[in-house]
């Protein structure tokens, strides 16, 4: 039998809240016993780590009820798991952790007659206002710092996907689908983010195991008729029973969502919104956008604005970023697919909610310390990022400025001093032909590099009159005039002292 991810134990240095030890022998063979143990108020998250050591032949399996109903059943296969207020190991139910005597049943199922074994169950408790403990499981197939190629936003039949089933019917369009979709594409993360629902969360924790490849990150478009907005890589709980109510500000819902350390991002800002779309634009005046880590600058609804100018189309998404970053706030810039038909185009009947971007297209992809969720949220929040329109494998995009000996990459900042000027470089790959277009923030000034030549290529360059401007970032603008590829931004500071190194250095460090 094979065991379904569970989340890894807490530390061993960290002592365990509550440890059960006991031994079994033959004349336990059948028997059960409840290893219960007091939980406190104020508990959100158990994890419970078992421990049989004895013979082969002694197998137990394991329950646990909290004070009111059951919580669930491992069997005799998930001897560690986690309960949380947002989530649970499958088999287990996530949900409230009420205070009181809490059940750990255990069955001696088999045991020889001559044979004893003991044991051991340690618990620990995340309390509110603890940091948070990460309870998602991992893709088990790691890797190390690089660049990883993925999709942020996503949905399923746990909200408003819809796809044609065998028989070609009009169905809630099932998960696996698009674990399936994200795992055609060649991506190495996938945000599910279906519209204020968690249900998908323990489905999406079963399809990581099979889907090891793949890095499954557990997400939300949190949806009012103000705007939508994802929040990826947390499965903490959030109140949005008042969200979009009318006189009450957005801001608590994202001062919340900010709070679980997950990647807070504003969806597609610039889409119209009214009836057709209720929501769809973000329209809340008063947003705190310090609260937000980035914003949706291409969705797979507007990708074909790339083609032309994509300053100039209803759905300029780039431009709203562009003014908010002009106000000083540091948004990490990413795109989406908004997939809701995963398995169009397989059938012989058209889907049934329209066209649709594939999953995939367009892609975040981001430099991450690990190939795991809690490093891929690290690296969105840096914002060593790019965005691929056409959701390519083979294409690169990084920035670097240099000013009086310092450096800086995409989503740090550049301390220039009193410099009048700052050099740097470009650094493509599968973009050959294709030209870098400097953006410079707080001006209309954009600077048009030579065409890439070759497949791999560091373009030089050098940017006169810096003393107005407030970022600089690169676009990839291929022959026929369309954005293919867009970069974020370094963000140049002149307040801060030019001999202080403002850059994170090797952001994997340590």
């Amino acid at each position: 039998m094979l065991a379904l991810p569970v989340p890894p134990p807490a530390p061993a240095a960290i002592a365990p809240d509550v440890r059960i030890d006991g031994a079994i022998g033959a004349d336990d063979r059948g028997s059960v016993r409840d290893l219960a143990f007091d939980v406190p108020a104020d508990v959100t998250q158990i994890r419970v780590t078992f421990t049989l050591n004895g013979p082969k032949g002694a197998q137990v399996t394991l329950g646990i009820a909290d004070p009111q109903r059951s919580r669930g059943w491992g069997g005799g296969v998930k001897k560690a798991f986690v309960i949380d207020e947002g989530f649970a190991t499958p088999s287990f139910l996530a949900g409230p952790i009420p205070a009181g005597r809490w059940h750990l049943t255990m069955t001696v199922a088999s045991i020889r007659a001559a044979d004893r074994a003991t044991y051991h169950a340690d618990i620990h408790f995340t309390r509110r206002g603890d940091r948070p403990v990460g309870a998602f499981p991992n893709a088990p197939v790691a890797g190390g710092p690089g660049w990883y190629r993925g999709d942020l936003h996503s949905h399923t039949g746990h909200s408003d996907a819809r796809c044609r089933s065998l028989s070609g019917r009009n169905i809630p369009c099932p998960l696996f689908l698009t674990t399936q979709a994200g795992t055609d594409a060649g991506l190495d993360f996938l945000a599910v983010t279906d519209h204020n629902v968690t249900s998908h969360f323990a489905e999406l924790a079963v399809a990581q195991e099979y889907f090891d490849t793949l890095v499954l990150l557990p997400g939300r478009e949190i949806t009012t008729r103000f705007g939508h907005a994802n929040l990826i890589g947390t499965t903490a709980v959030l109140d949005l029973s008042r969200a979009g109510e009318a006189g009450v500000s957005i801001n608590p819902i994202l001062k919340a969502a900010h709070a679980t350390g997950g990647f807070l991002s504003i969806n597609h800002p610039a889409t119209p919104t009214g009836e057709d779309c209720l929501g769809c634009g973000w329209v809340a005046s008063d947003t705190d956008y310090s609260l937000i880590d980035g914003v949706e600058v291409a969705n797979g609804d507007t990708i074909d604005d790339f083609r032309g100018d994509p300053y100039r189309a209803k759905g300029a998404h780039l431009r709203v970023w562009e003014r908010l970053l002009d106000r000083g706030y540091r948004l990490t810039g990413v795109g989406g697919s908004d997939n809701h038909d995963a398995v169009q185009g397989r059938q012989p009947q058209p889907s049934s909610i329209g066209r649709q971007s594939p999953v995939g297209i367009p892609a975040t992809i981001v430099h991450a310390c690990a190939r795991a969720g809690d490093a891929l949220v690290a690296g969105l929040k840096r914002g060593r990022v790019f965005v691929d329109i056409a959701g390519r494998r083979d294409r690169l995009l990084d920035l670097t400025l240099t000013a009086r000996g310092r450096r800086a990459a995409m989503g740090e900042v550049l301390a220039i001093g009193a410099a009048r000027d700052v050099r740097g470089t470009v650094h493509v790959r599968g973009v050959a032909g294709a030209h870098p277009v400097l953006r410079i923030g707080g001006s209309d000034r954009r600077i048009a590099l030579p065409p890439v030549a070759g497949d791999d290529a560091i373009v030089p360059f050098r940017v006169a009159d810096v003393r107005q401007a407030l970022w600089v970032r690169a676009d990839i603008v291929d022959a026929a005039g369309a954005t293919i590829l867009v970069g974020n931004p370094v963000y140049l500071d002149r307040g801060a002292d030019p001999d202080a190194d403002r850059s994170r250095g090797d952001e994997c460090a340590g």
